[in-house]
């Protein structure tokens, strides 16, 4: 059966969709890609779509989503997909899929990097150095990673995969993830706790918990009060978790020892946003999810997931399974 996979956005950026498009010719699919910014665009370009690929905006609302006949899947490019509207897609029979294996340890990588460099004052060494510094060491600003206590928020599958290396660097894993049974959590030797715990204890804390409305601004100026003095704070899960603000304010006030920030409430982040002046932050512009070999990784699963679909009626990969039953019929 032939059909149309409309690339919303970034074309240019992703392309050129040499593996994708043809994997998709293979089962009769075609590729059309665009770069369009104004959602009211999207139909234009979208009118006969039976499938739409979206890389970051604009946002898929139920609004526009009624106004593509056609289309029968949504696939967002990454793992979190608080750009397409499930519960408006499941009510038009639409399915909405992403790539969950996407980057998974590319991110946990990222973060225990961050958390290193933060840790281990790299950034500021390096800092004072090129510019003709020879800083010298100031008791109580650094301390051995190994035998001090990481608290990971969301340990799904990134935060779990970070879990490991942390265990493997000889640290005691927390960890509060209010969707996993305490079971798994310790099949994995990560002690299940809860947040107000995790905060207690943890000397770093990293956040890998998805974007919701449950989880905006999770890690907020109550509970980074409630943190230890002097922990180290990582997030590479969505800027929208964190309380920015708040993030800025603890660590000019020394309770945050250091950060590392990949992600943040406004992207690209302003260049007058304070936090880029603050103390001891590390900052990296979303880039987290990113190697080549993640890259390769993405594009096979977006195109598995668009086959699989298109050719089954199913995909492992989507994420409003209430759908199921209600699906939009091809001739629809």
């Amino acid at each position: 059966m032939a059909f149309v996979v409309v690339q919303v956005d970034r074309s240019s950026e992703l392309g050129p969709f040499t593996y994708e498009r043809a994997e998709l010719a293979a089962a009769g699919g075609e590729l059309r890609e665009f770069e369009v910014t104004d959602p009211a665009d999207v139909v234009g370009v979208a009118k006969d779509a039976d499938v739409l690929w979206l890389a970051w905006s604009p946002d898929l609302t139920g609004e526009l989503l009624a106004q593509l006949p056609r289309c029968r899947l949504a696939i967002r490019w990454g793992v979190g997909h608080e750009q397409i509207d499930s519960a408006a897609a499941t009510e038009l029979g639409i399915a909405v899929a992403n790539t969950p294996a996407y980057g998974t340890e590319d991110v946990a990588e990222h973060a225990i990097a961050l958390l290193m460099a933060s840790a281990k004052r790299l950034v500021w060494s390096h800092e004072q150095m090129r510019t003709g510094g020879w800083p010298a060491a100031v008791d109580g600003s650094v301390h051995r990673i190994q035998g001090r206590t990481l608290g990971i928020i969301g340990v799904g599958r990134i935060g779990s995969a970070a879990a490991r290396r942390g265990l493997g660097l000889g640290l005691r894993v927390i960890g509060y993830d209010n969707a996993r049974p305490d079971a798994e959590l310790r099949a994995m030797g990560v002690e299940p706790v809860d947040l107000a715990t995790l905060a207690a204890q943890a000397d770093y804390v990293s956040v890998h918990t998805p974007y919701s409305a449950s989880s905006h601004h999770l890690v907020d100026a109550a509970l980074i009060a409630a943190f230890k003095p002097g922990t180290i704070l990582v997030n590479t899960s969505r800027g929208k978790v964190l309380d920015q603000p708040a993030v800025d304010a603890a660590l000019r006030s020394g309770h945050l020892a250091a950060a590392g920030l990949d992600v943040f409430e406004t992207e690209p982040l302003p260049a007058d946003d304070p936090i880029r002046s603050a103390p001891n932050v590390i900052l990296t512009p979303h880039h987290a999810s990113f190697s080549d070999e993640a890259m390769m990784d993405l594009r096979a699963e977006i195109a598995s997931t668009t086959i699989e679909f298109m050719t089954t009626g199913w995909a492992d990969a989507v994420v409003n399974p209430a759908v199921r039953d209600r699906l939009k019929t091809p001739d629809a």
